[in-house]
């Protein structure tokens, strides 16, 4: 490693494309085309006017409320240098994802950098549980097998047949040995720590639902003595040990490309920019999430839907630097909708998604949806595309014995005693105050409903009768009128074994005639998601493709800026497939690098 200043890197040497990109941002909306790489070319024309500028020039019109595209333009070729590099291959992005190719390529003897955006001191991992097929662990705790084959069948039919099947397959057959790899630091004690969501299941927990699949596979980490965080350090050292080198606090730039392939990274810390040569880089960088403009032009499904006060938002903060570096090198734009996590549904107090046992009634006091469509993501659907007023679900008395039919996923219930109590104690509060009988007990500390999920409390309405409920919902005249008659319909059909509106399963049709009757509102605010979970196409070995799907050399992609591995929204036929899937493929992307390095 040299501290001196390097100067003179040739425009041959920069990133590879320029004015494609740029042209390409005049293009706004039009996801999907990668510009072909072109070492001479130039972010302004000849006239040194930018393209990009006289598109946006062109018309106001903002295709699917893109209103800028300026990160498709790459930076300025940095020339001047505090640090140089060797390496075989550097790591932009020390997730799930990258940690594993990190170690992977560590422990196959390359000499691998990893470049970090935290502070080493305040590093903090993402999420809690991960999905698994077959680890140790769960066998141990008598989680039963689960076959890959039937697993990926049964993904791909939730997501429409949309993923690259190469990559569904190989997280499907390497779950078992990279769950058991990503744990194998752990001692006893922290596995004591784990937790398995769902696991044992609960009486009337279902496995099946309308011919689609769910299994409770899960291994949780919630504790304080054993969280991600500490699950990801631990194979950090294991990397270490095996050589590889870390650099927190430090910003990915761009690919260095040189005659089409990777020669290299730019990056950046507190001493200036640092250049890493290398024959290949793994992007995993996570998302976009904090980036709303490029959310926009890689969800056009929602930035076209959003009324109202909607906004595309995320919990996410990755600003989608991954995916720009992908695109700058040459690679190929996702061509469909990045999905998005728990994207799809009405979102306050919580998601409506997670009360599938009630009927679902918007503001005419009518049905709208399958409220228990099995993959609980795609459950809000048809929330989006109606009006933003206050949508309501619907219980009578007995929700407490339906509420126990619940699926193993995210945005299940656990139907433990502990939370069906809890949930009467809501139920009877609610009867108590309509009564005027509700004496407000002493503060104290208090926890949620239970369960895992995007769900939070949830304050119910009460009354004797469905006529009074429709009054305290803000139902009035005609509404009211067609509440009552939906009402009836509804018990009908449970009592007939058929939902002739929309279709809900026999084994999910609970009738509304006991009172007191209960209702919660959901005021719909769309447009929020976790994190984001794809941008860039690959192929099964996560090598980035460029624009005529042909691999980039030395160019990988992973996590959550890898494109293909959902459909247009996140899905969990098993809890924890984000975390799963990037630790998995993360490994596994290791791999096809120690094999492209030979």
């Amino acid at each position: 490693m040299s501290k001196e200043n390097l100067k003179g890197m040739s425009r041959r040497s920069f990133i590879g494309m320029g004015a494609m990109a740029a042209a390409a941002a005049g293009v706004a909306g039009l996801a999907g085309c990668a510009p072909t790489a072109n070492g001479n070319a130039s972010a302004t024309d000849a006239a040194g006017t930018d393209p990009a500028a006289q598109g946006a020039g062109a018309s106001d019109v903002h295709i699917h409320n893109v209103t800028d595209t300026s990160w498709m333009t790459p930076p300025a070729e940095v020339t001047e240098f505090a640090t140089e590099i060797d390496c075989d291959v550097v790591v932009a992005g020390m997730g799930y994802a990258g940690m594993c190719a990190c170690r992977e390529l560590a422990e196959q003897g390359k000499k691998v950098v990893m470049i970090e955006k935290q502070p080493e001191d305040s590093f903090a991992a993402v999420g809690n549980e991960f999905a698994s097929l077959n680890a140790a662990i769960l066998k141990e705790r008598g989680v039963p097998h689960i076959d890959p084959v039937e697993f990926y069948q049964n993904f791909m039919k939730i997501t429409s047949n949309m993923p690259n099947p190469s990559l569904v397959m190989k997280f499907a057959q390497n779950s078992e040995a990279n769950s058991n790899w990503y744990l194998d630091q752990l001692t006893d004690d922290d596995f004591a720590s784990m937790t398995t969501a769902f696991f044992p299941p609960t009486e009337h927990q279902m496995s099946e639902l309308s011919g689609i699949k769910f299994w409770a596979s899960v291994c949780s980490f919630y504790g304080q003595e054993c969280n991600q965080t500490k699950i990801i350090l631990s194979n950090k050292a294991a990397a270490a040990d095996k050589g590889a080198e870390f650099h927190f606090g430090t910003t990915a730039e761009y690919v260095i490309m040189e005659n089409g392939a990777v020669a290299g990274l730019v990056a950046k810390d507190d001493s200036g920019y640092i250049k890493v040569n290398s024959k290949a880089v793994v992007i995993a960088c996570g998302g976009m999430g904090g980036n709303p403009d490029m959310m926009a032009y890689f969800m056009p499904d929602m930035a076209q839907a959003l009324a109202g006060n909607d906004a595309l938002t995320s919990m996410s903060a990755n600003d989608g630097r991954g995916v720009q570096m992908a695109y700058w090198a040459g690679a190929h734009l996702e061509t469909t909708p990045v999905a998005g996590m728990n994207m799809k549904g009405l979102a306050v107090p919580g998601k409506m998604n997670c009360l599938p046992q009630a009927v679902w009634i918007d503001e005419s006091g009518k049905r709208f949806a399958n409220e228990y469509y099995p993959t609980s993501e795609q459950r809000g659907y048809q929330t989006v595309f109606m009006s933003r007023k206050t949508k309501y679900a619907v219980v009578d008395n007995n929700f407490t014995d339906y509420r126990q039919y619940t699926l193993p996923q995210h945005a299940g219930f656990t139907a433990n005693e502990e939370n069906i109590s809890s949930l009467r104690e809501s139920l009877d509060t609610a009867y108590a105050k309509f009564k005027g009988t509700y004496e407000e007990p002493e503060q104290t500390e208090e926890e949620g409903p239970g369960g895992h999920g995007p769900m939070t409390q949830v304050e119910w309405i009460a009354d004797d009768t469905l006529e009074g409920l429709a009054s305290q919902m803000g139902l009035s005249g005609d509404a009211v009128t067609e509440f009552v008659a939906q009402m009836e319909r509804w018990n009908g059909y449970c009592d007939a074994g058929v939902d002739e509106e929309f279709g809900r399963a026999k084994e999910v049709l609970f009738p509304v005639k006991d009172g007191p009757f209960y209702a919660c509102t959901f005021d719909p605010v769309l447009g929020e998601t976790m994190v984001t979970m794809g941008g860039i196409i690959t192929d099964g070995e996560q090598n980035a493709l460029d624009a005529n799907y042909e691999p980039i050399p030395g160019l990988y992609v992973s996590g959550n800026d890898c494109g293909r591995r959902f459909g247009t929204e996140y899905v969990t036929p098993i809890p924890g497939c984000s975390l799963a899937f990037a630790l998995v493929l993360g490994r596994e992307c290791g791999k096809s690098v120690a094999k492209f390095l030979g």
